[in-house]
């Protein structure tokens, strides 16, 4: 069956662009399944597609870091948060950090930061013997704790910028924070898919997202094989 947007289908492209319309508009999985007609498990398949892709978008577009090595991410499989090499262990629990460059926001999970680790630099003390050091953490405008569902605002700008730098993680913030919490707990291995998304959202929060995601698809469209 011909579709532009999902090599391999089984389902026509009005109902792919159905489901995708939906997606855009933040409905779960059972609200698109119940309105189009299509088994959960095959739009559970699909969203889970379309959410790879938006990462990979998102990592394409991220600015690489000054002085850091950019954290390598499986997005490719299940468990999408990897670990750095010198790292034995995922710590718990999802640590990630937010900044913003070229009027966009961006995030990154942390897997080496431990949360005592965050409360000490926002407290302004020195963790210069852990694994990151302080500079490494402070580059970023604000860090989340997922376990607490915290933001720890770090002062990593000058002071002209600041105040729209830290408008734009509060933001961003919450509107994660509103989005997560509609799963009711969130699983490690998919966290980093549904972070990205949440970071795709806020970015383009002033464009047509459904209009958005078509355009991404017809230049990268997703396979099934």
């Amino acid at each position: 069956m011909k579709n532009k947007y999902l090599k391999g289908a089984h389902l026509s492209e009005r109902k792919f662009k159905e489901i995708l319309k939906l997606f855009s508009e933040d409905l779960t999985a059972t609200q698109i399944a119940n309105i189009s007609g299509v088994s959960r498990v095959t739009v559970n398949s699909y969203l889970k597609k379309i959410r790879m892709q938006i990462v990979k978008y998102c990592e394409s577009v991220m600015p690489e870091p000054t002085g850091y090595p950019k954290i390598q991410h499986r997005n490719g499989h299940d468990t999408a948060v990897a670990v750095k090499s010198e790292v034995d262990r995922i710590v718990k629990p999802v640590i990630f950090g937010i900044y913003k460059a070229d009027d966009k926001v961006f995030t990154e999970i942390l897997p080496d930061v431990s949360r005592s680790m965050i409360q000490a630099i926002a407290r302004g003390r020195s963790v210069l013997e852990t694994v990151v050091t302080a500079d490494r953490i402070r580059r970023f405008h604000g860090v989340v704790d997922l376990g607490q569902y915290r933001l720890y605002n770090l002062n990593g700008s000058s002071h002209t910028e600041h105040g729209k730098q830290l408008d734009d993680v509060d933001g961003f913030w919450g509107l994660t924070k509103h989005r997560l919490a509609k799963f009711k707990g969130l699983n490690r291995n998919t966290a980093y898919l549904h972070l990205k998304e949440c970071e795709f959202r806020y970015n383009y929060r002033n464009e047509e997202l459904y209009q958005v995601l078509l355009n991404l698809l017809k230049t990268h469209p997703l396979n099934l094989s």
